[in-house]
């Protein structure tokens, strides 16, 4: 009898404030990479690191549902237990929200956390972030304008991912304690900056504008609920 194989979920979170072209492209640049069961979509509550989100939960959801509709060939939820959290006053950890994935897709389950590789400069400073690894994989993923350079992290950051790094293949092999280095993937986009074309009322049409990098049917969705105006 051959090996059964293991179920793999793609996490991905971030404040989606608007989602953008950049966020579809790198959930289907990692999704076709690790070939999971399923991706999680996490959009941010009351992040600990940010001030407060210009557009509200329902409408940041709404955005997502526009973005990936019919994007991706295999299924996609999208994850509220942070909105929820936030519903109570509670700021936002991800290790928190890996332990209820966790207690939700049993400890089998090799589970993928997506971050930005600018965030392990200061992974240091989030809530229990050894722990992450007891939890999930973890994936950084460039962004524009930024090159990870190993040395220049923390000591303690760099010497566990170099401890930990692994090959994408052997990311399914295993519920968690890996991670791997995405460098092949970097887009140009800035959702404060569409947020702030979006602002002063620039034109959808002109030659320079961001608008060309949100999806269109989420900003007809904008557009239509008067968004960060």
């Amino acid at each position: 009898m051959g090996i059964k194989p293991r179920n793999c979920v793609v996490v991905f979170g971030g404040s989606f404030d608007p989602v953008h072209c950049g966020h579809v492209a790198l959930v289907k640049h990692v999704a076709a990479l690790i070939q999971p069961q399923v991706v999680r979509l996490l959009p941010a509550g009351k992040p600990w690191q940010k001030e407060c989100l210009a557009a509200d939960a329902m409408h940041r959801v709404k955005m997502l549902e526009l973005a990936f509709d019919g994007e991706l060939a295999i299924p996609l939820f999208i994850d509220q237990q942070e909105i929820q959290r936030a519903q109570l006053g509670q700021a936002t950890y991800s290790v928190e929200t890996l332990q209820n994935l966790r207690r939700e897709l049993g400890g089998d389950t090799a589970i993928v956390f997506v971050i930005g590789a600018d965030q392990l400069m200061n992974l240091a400073n989030w809530r229990d972030w050894k722990n992450l690894f007891d939890l999930a994989h973890v994936c950084a993923v460039a962004r524009p304008g930024y090159c990870l350079d190993l040395a220049d992290l923390p000591e303690s950051v760099r010497t566990t991912w170099n401890n930990r790094s692994a090959q994408i293949d052997q990311l399914k092999q295993s519920p968690a304690g890996m991670c791997f280095y995405c460098a092949d993937l970097a887009w140009p986009i800035s959702a404060s900056a569409i947020r702030q074309e979006l602002k002063m009322g620039a034109c959808a049409d002109s030659k320079n504008s961001a608008f060309g990098l949100v999806p269109p049917k989420v900003l007809d969705y904008i557009q239509q609920q008067h968004l960060y105006k």
